[in-house]
């Protein structure tokens, strides 16, 4: 949650204003320094963290994993973060001169997990691509590939079996994680395993076209004559598609790829093929070129179109779930559990689809508009800030609600993951998918550097998304639906000018949502009150569950709370998709030239539950356009909206429950159509429909609910292992509710386990699939070199620095000669020695949790004890995760 106040105690500490270079590293600690004060503690990684063997870092006790034979074996539920680069890309390093282009990592997997890749780097001038191969006698066989040219790429695995992954660094180089999604906890992902083959590709033919009145005729012709291209099909002319055939030869292939490429001469005349090729079969030998050549002619400029022969997939506004987008297996567990599965089943079945695609302003911090998830999903907004120093964009008000574009400027990209929750684009088969996929999202920039504002700036932005008379002096062309306010500020009264304004806001018809705020420690027994705004009347003030659908731990609470939504507990991962429980969005970051990259990552906290509520009161006006705000609030209260949750009716921990994308659609059309809605008759389902026991955790719930009113019921509930156990928490009659699923790994052998929980209705069978681990020894973790970095509060600057090893798997580290009187304390890894840590890609953490600030250690003398958490970046963190720049070491 974005905090209100410019002029705090504290100010996030921002990395930008902490970039300092690290000169001298000792073993452990910054050295003597002649008195001062020492900080130490200890840094705990999470058990399915693994660094790859040869990394950059020349500080990393290398081990090379360049081969098939010689892959690094990792365990089914590991998330690796690494790095590949070619000869000469990336930093100076170990890996720089001689280049580290692939690394192979050996894991045996079960049928339904997926390998997912993600890296950071400029996607203009980097690229990784994903291969999957099996053994064969004393051969390797291409059984799956992503080689996009996107930052994420994706293998699902079809059967169970022994597989080595490689990480192909194909142009330039980058920081990476490999991450293994537990089996059915992934969502669509269109490259899938096959026999012998990889996926739908012919061997050795490829698509191409040229546009109609396209000037590259000649290009194109004397590169098919200089490659050995023949033609089979069509032909090479404007407007025609046509179907070729790669030269028989392998050496004449290899040295087409390589002068494609541009390399020299000699290695053209050479024509070796990369070394882990040669354990490949001939056929994937082939198949591997025919990938590569597609995308080294599409980047030639010869042909305006080039691939092989694979389907394409087209968007589309509605569709069933799970979408093809696919990072959506990072966000199965907060969308299944607002029900939106079966909210999109109501919506497909709606003939004809509605038109007016509704609107969702959102005020925040602006937007990345370049963000490929938000192709096609705005419309125009504006920036409202007042102050040029807090704009930190060189300028006050103006018509461009982007976001800041240099880390400098502290841009923390909380509008972009609010944003991309409410409406990322879906079923396009790419990135993340967002609640409301019709909706438009009218970006209004009202928190600037470091996320924070003014109420004053959201008093504009409200009164633009309402179409009331506001200070840019102009109107959008339709009001908003829905103003979405994932910001607020803690101890502040709401004010009748406030109530007021929003009185007006709801007058125009626009439905105003707001975040309860992150002030609590329930874990202790403290509470806070609910944030200002929304704390007004008028408002939607939206509280967080977690992914087992308690209270969030840090979710404040009272009388205000209208509703609960999904808003993550970082502290823990339960979900199956090997990531800590946050909520998975758009955001941006910084590549190693300073420019700013589209990527993705989970935060946690109210303001990601704020966006879930957003948008399912989108989907509600995109089949009712005309649903008023009185009749949303009717609903509401009669629980039409919402599964109960806690106390019997509103509370003031859940308000009026959980949200339900599925009860509020079918309540909205039952207003439009006079009771009819498609599909009356409801089904029970399971949520969540998979469980990630981990390591060590031994018991976690399922939910079963009905997707509206049935006869259907629950006659049995088992499992299929020993070691697992069902059993029934709060249920009703018809064995719909609340059950417990425990593990007992005493009767299990050490490996990797997907045991079913099977829910047997009078219909159908339901199954929650479950991934459980036993480690062969209770052993630490070893993520390589970790450097520590101990700030001085005051000024912002780095004041002491070191380098701590693993020591029998347990990172201790001790910091001396410290003498500052406040600090704070952060720690990541730098594989890609670039100087910086915490980007993506890497570890990190911060004491005593790292967050949108940094917290104060007050020093009169020496501190220990100060633990902390190291997780991996990128794929899932905390706020300070997205902040542009990063801590330099």
């Amino acid at each position: 949650m974005s905090q209100l106040g410019r002029h705090r105690a504290l100010h996030p500490l921002s990395a930008a204003l902490a970039a300092v270079v690290l000169a001298v590293l000792s073993a452990c600690g910054g050295g003597g320094g002649g008195g001062g004060n020492a900080v130490e503690g200890t840094l705990s990684v999470s058990s399915n963290l693994v660094v790859d063997g040869d990394t950059n870092d020349p500080n990393q006790r290398r081990v090379a994993n360049d081969d098939a034979d010689s892959a690094q074996p990792i365990a089914a539920t590991s998330q690796v973060m690494g790095t590949v680069n070619l000869a000469g890309a990336g930093p100076a390093g170990a890996s720089r001169a001689g280049g580290d282009p692939g690394d192979f990592f050996r894991v045996t997997l079960a049928a339904g997990q997926t390998l997912q890749l993600d890296f950071t780097a400029d996607s203009a001038t980097n690229d990784l691509d994903l291969y999957v191969f099996r053994r064969n006698g004393d051969s390797y066989l291409l059984v799956g590939v992503s080689n996009g040219v996107s930052l994420s790429e994706c293998v699902r695995i079809s059967a169970a079996g022994e597989y080595v992954a490689l990480v192909d660094a194909y142009a330039g180089g980058s920081l990476y994680n490999l991450r293994i999604a537990a089996a059915g906890a992934s969502g669509a992902c269109f490259n899938s395993t096959v026999t012998g083959g990889a996926g739908p590709l012919v061997p050795g033919q490829l698509v191409v076209g040229l546009d109609a009145g396209s000037a590259r005729v000649h290009a194109a012709g004397a590169l098919s004559r200089t490659h050995g291209l023949a033609l089979l099909e069509g032909g090479v002319a404007p407007g025609r598609v046509g179907l070729m055939a790669l030269a028989a030869d392998e050496k004449t292939r290899r040295r087409g790829l390589l002068a494609l490429a541009g390399a020299d001469e000699a290695a053209w005349r050479e024509a070796r093929r990369p070394a882990w090729m040669d354990r490949l079969s001939a056929d994937s030998r082939l198949q591997v070129e025919t990938l590569q050549y597609a995308k080294r002619l599409a980047a030639s400029g010869a042909f305006d179109h080039v691939t092989v022969n694979r389907p394409l997939r087209a968007t589309a506004l509605v569709g069933r779930f799970p979408p093809d987008d696919p990072r959506y297996s990072l966000q199965r567990w907060h969308y299944e559990q607002i029900a939106l599965p079966s909210a999109m089943d109501t919506l497909v079945a709606i003939e004809p689809q509605p038109t007016q695609r509704p609107i969702v302003a959102v005020l925040d911090t602006g937007i990345v508009a370049e963000h490929p998830d938000f192709a096609g999903q705005i419309t125009p907004g504006y920036d409202f800030i007042q102050d040029p120093a807090s704009a930190g964009d060189g300028g006050g008000l103006d018509a461009d609600p982007d976001d800041l574009r240099s880390a400098a400027s502290q841009p923390s990209f909380h509008g972009t993951h609010v944003a991309g929750t409410v409406a990322a684009a879906s079923f396009n088969g790419d990135g993340v998918a967002g609640v409301a996929p019709m909706a438009l999202v009218m970006p209004l920039r009202v928190l600037g550097r470091g996320g924070e504002g003014t109420f004053y700036d959201v008093l504009q932005g409200l009164r633009y998304a309402a179409r009331l008379a506001n200070d840019s002096g102009r109107l959008p062309e339709r009001r908003a639906d829905v103003a979405n306010l994932s910001l607020g500020g803690a101890g502040i009264a709401c004010d009748a000018a406030t109530v007021a304004l929003l009185g007006q806001v709801r007058a125009q018809g626009t439905l105003v949502v707001a975040a309860a705020g992150n002030d609590s420690a329930r874990d202790a027994g403290r509470v806070a009150a609910v944030n200002y705004p929304a704390n007004c009347a008028g408002v939607l003030a939206v509280t967080a569950t977690d992914a087992q659908r308690g209270l969030a731990y840090y979710a404040n609470g009272g009388v205000e709370v209208a509703l609960a939504a999904p808003g993550g507990d970082m502290r823990v991962a339960t979900t199956g998709s090997g990531l800590p429980d946050g909520v998975y969005s758009t955001l941006a970051g910084f590549d190693a030239g300073g420019v700013r990259v589209p990527t993705y990552g989970a935060f946690q906290g109210t303001s990601m539950a704020t966006p879930h509520v957003a948008g399912v009161l989108a989907l509600m006006r995109w089949v009712h356009p005309a649903l008023t705000v009185d009749e949303v609030d009717a609903l509401l209260q009669s629980g039409q909206l919402s599964d109960d949750q806690g106390a019997a009716g509103r509370d003031t921990a859940y308000g009026w429950g959980i949200v339900n994308a599925a009860k509020a659609v079918r309540a909205a059309l039952a207003l439009k159509n006079g009771g009819a809605v498609p599909g009356a008759q409801g089904v029970l389902e399971t949520q969540p429909s998979a469980l990630d026991f981990g390591t060590t955790t031994t018991g976690l719930d399922f939910v079963v609910r009905a997707t509206a009113a049935t006869d259907e019921t629950v006659t049995g509930v088992a499992a299929d292992s020993v070691a697992v156990t069902v059993a029934a928490v709060a249920v009703d009659a018809a064995g719909l509710g609340r059950y417990r699923v425990t593990v007992d790994r005493n009767a299990l052998a050490a490996g990797v386990y997907t045991p079913t929980v099977t829910v047997q209705t009078s219909r159908r069978t339901l199954s929650v699939t479950l991934a459980v681990q036993k480690l062969a020894a209770t052993t630490g973790v070893d993520i390589g070199p970790i450097y520590v970095l101990v700030y001085d509060t005051a000024t912002r600057e780095v004041v002491r620095r070191g380098l701590v090893r693993a020591s029998g798997g347990v990172y201790r580290y001790r910091v001396d000669g410290v003498r500052s009187s406040s600090v704070a304390i952060v720690a990541g890894s730098d594989y890609d020695n670039d100087g910086s840590l915490c980007t993506s890609g890497e570890a990190c953490g911060a004491y005593p949790v790292l967050g949108a600030t940094l917290t104060p250690v007050d020093l009169t003398g020496d501190r220990s004890g100060l633990d902390f958490l190291l997780s991996a970046l990128g794929a899932a963190n905390a706020e300070a995760a997205s902040r542009a720049a990063s801590w330099k070491r």
